[in-house]
């Protein structure tokens, strides 16, 4: 019996082990992903500079007028991409700003969590979140949009202590 208990113990340790590591980094087809066109524009416009200032304007919404801020900077990205949208999450997935909500963008509609659906299930955001590269991908139909959008996820933040995530799309 107690040799089963330790055969256990040993088994489910090697699977934690197993599962860490398979989340410390990016496969090779994210990275090989992140150069090919559809992806690779998104990537250019995500910089690490930009996922910051997306990190600190998030990090310091605490009403309306900061509110204003992060979602302007939204717009302003969201403008650069053809058919472009830019969607930023909580750690919980939490919608903060979906830029294809327009006027729905409100510091109000924030906090009462009514702007767009929880995205802690896309696979973008989730594997952005679990990565340890912070970089998520996915190509689908978008629930909101009914189009084929590409999207790209990053972090915002270190593994397990991000600001959530912010995620640009294209049709």
């Amino acid at each position: 019996m107690k040799m089963q208990k330790m055969s256990l113990l040993s088994l489910v340790a090697a699977l934690l082990l197993v599962s860490f590591n398979a989340m410390a980094a990016c496969g090779d087809q994210v990275l090989t992903k992140l150069t090919a066109p559809a992806y690779a524009n998104l990537n250019a416009i995500l910089t690490p500079a930009q996922v910051t200032k997306f990190k600190n304007k998030l990090n310091g919404v605490t009403g309306a007028p900061t509110y204003n801020s992060l979602l302007n900077e939204a717009n302003t990205v969201a403008a650069l991409i053809a058919n472009g949208r830019v969607l930023i999450t909580l750690p919980d997935g939490t919608v903060v700003v979906d830029t294809s909500k327009g006027t729905n963008n409100t510091y109000a509609n924030f906090q009462a969590k009514t702007i767009n659906e929880n995205h802690n299930s896309r696979i973008a955001i989730l594997d952005a979140q679990l990565w340890a590269c912070g970089v998520g991908l996915e190509t689908k139909t978008s629930t909101s949009t009914g189009d084929v959008e590409v999207y790209l996820a990053k972090r915002l933040g270190a593994y397990l202590d991000s600001a959530g995530t912010v995620r640009l799309s294209h049709k």
